[in-house]
């Protein structure tokens, strides 16, 4: 039976699919490696049978605690060549601010972090079956270059920052679905967020707040994905 357990971390979400092995999707912020191995276990997970890391963006709210986890667990990480250069430096490529909030957020959110190569390029569709979960992860560009997207068998999707759940980091409202913070690509998340909810997904587990359902997703679209340019820096 596949599972999918949040993980909630200091500014985002990690994921822990466990099937017939373990996935984890995300590796938090720097720092967040001892709260990812508390959460592990009180799942009944040893850190070691975690098979793979999948990031779903090189940003330091997700990829930051990357060194960490690798040590953790010893699992190869993944992650898309088109992020590895932040990855590598340790340091966000310029947050896009999709409105206000996110301008007000970036100081808080645009840290520096252990630099990172990932062991697996994620520029092609990975079959997540060999790591014992009956899913795949596709490259899905717009948050950053190199966004990517678990699918799940289930009917669940990973998508990381292509959408948010409520206000206040997901403290309110956490299903309530909303356009992210920011975006490299405003027009690319909404063609990758059409892809996935076209798909016939039943909810997406997002990197803040959620999970949401796809049918509010769908609902919301023009609000959760506007087609324009992103207004500022």
């Amino acid at each position: 039976m596949m599972m999918v357990d949040t993980v909630r971390l200091r500014l985002s979400n990690a994921h822990l699919l466990r099937g017939d092995r373990a996935v984890l999707v995300d590796a938090g912020a720097p720092g967040d490696g001892r709260r990812i191995d508390r959460a592990l276990r009180a799942k009944g997970v040893d850190p070691a049978e975690v098979a793979l890391v999948v990031l779903t963006h090189g940003h330091a709210d997700h990829a930051g605690g990357s060194a960490e986890v690798r040590d953790l667990t010893g699992a190869p990480v993944a992650l898309h060549p088109a992020d590895a250069p932040m990855a590598g430096r340790g340091r966000n490529d310029p947050l896009r601010a999709t409105g206000p909030a996110g301008r007000a957020l970036r100081p808080m959110v645009d840290l520096a972090f252990p630099g990172v190569r990932a062991d697996l390029a994620l520029d092609a569709p990975l079959d997540l079956r060999p790591y014992g979960v009956a899913g795949r992860v596709e490259p899905l560009p717009g948050h950053t270059p190199g966004s990517v997207v678990v699918l799940l068998d289930s009917g669940d999707a990973v998508v990381g920052d292509l959408v948010r759940g409520g206000f206040l980091g997901g403290v309110l409202r956490p299903s309530f679905p909303l356009e992210h913070y920011y975006a490299e690509d405003r027009a690319a998340v909404r063609a990758a967020l059409t892809t996935v909810l076209d798909l016939g997904v039943d909810r997406l587990f997002v990197g803040h707040g959620g999970p949401v359902a796809a049918a509010d997703v769908r609902r919301r679209l023009d609000r959760v994905a506007p087609v324009g340019a992103v207004p500022g820096r």
